[in-house]
């Protein structure tokens, strides 16, 4: 077998986009890496012009979305489940739902972004949604744990040849190994 050459950047967004609703078959690395730096970058560009964190929590996960399809295919490349996209991914909506939707989280986001963030306020506001900042720390934690595992697991390599999930969309047979192929049949 050998390995077809990485996709550049134009294929590679081409690739990913034509397939942005396809959650079956397999992603190389070059298409799920080069598409999620331009979905990362949508993402900044995009949520840094909403001041409203309800408004860009909702943009976030939308713009989220866009890269799962091809994470779960970059995973089915390596002939791992596509469930660890999927938990990850639930635990990075609640997160920002969490941020969005509680007045602990607003205050504290409104204090830092005035520059009025001081000992009394972060004490005031530490007393008052304790819980709330332990139970949003406690998904942000476990998101960010899933999400490096994600990581880890779309930095590896995919299976040579066929896996569970279709054939290879980086190794192919050379003519040699066709030949043999076809002569052992």
């Amino acid at each position: 077998m050998r390995a077809l050459p990485q996709l550049g950047f134009v294929e590679a967004v081409r690739l990913a986009s034509s397939r942005i609703l396809d959650f079956k078959g397999r992603s190389r690395r070059s298409e799920f890496w080069w598409w999620m730096l331009l979905v990362i970058i949508a993402n900044w560009v995009i949520t840094s012009f909403i001041s409203d964190l309800l408004v860009s929590a909702i943009m976030a996960t939308i713009i989220m979305f866009f890269g799962l399809a091809v994470t779960v295919r970059r995973l089915q490349d390596s002939g791992k489940s596509a469930l660890w996209v999927y938990i990850s991914y639930g635990l990075g909506i609640a997160s920002n739902i969490m941020v969005a939707l509680s007045p602990t989280m607003n205050k504290l986001m409104e204090d830092a972004m005035s520059g009025s963030m001081n000992e009394r306020t972060i004490e005031k506001i530490l007393s008052n949604g304790a819980g709330e900042m332990l139970a949003y720390s406690c998904i942000s934690i476990l998101f960010c744990i899933f999400a490096l595992i994600v990581i880890i697991m779309c930095a590896t390599d995919s299976t040579m040849g066929p896996n569970g999930y279709g054939e290879s969309p980086k190794y192919i047979n050379t003519p040699q190994e066709e030949k043999e192929v076809i002569n052992y049949v």
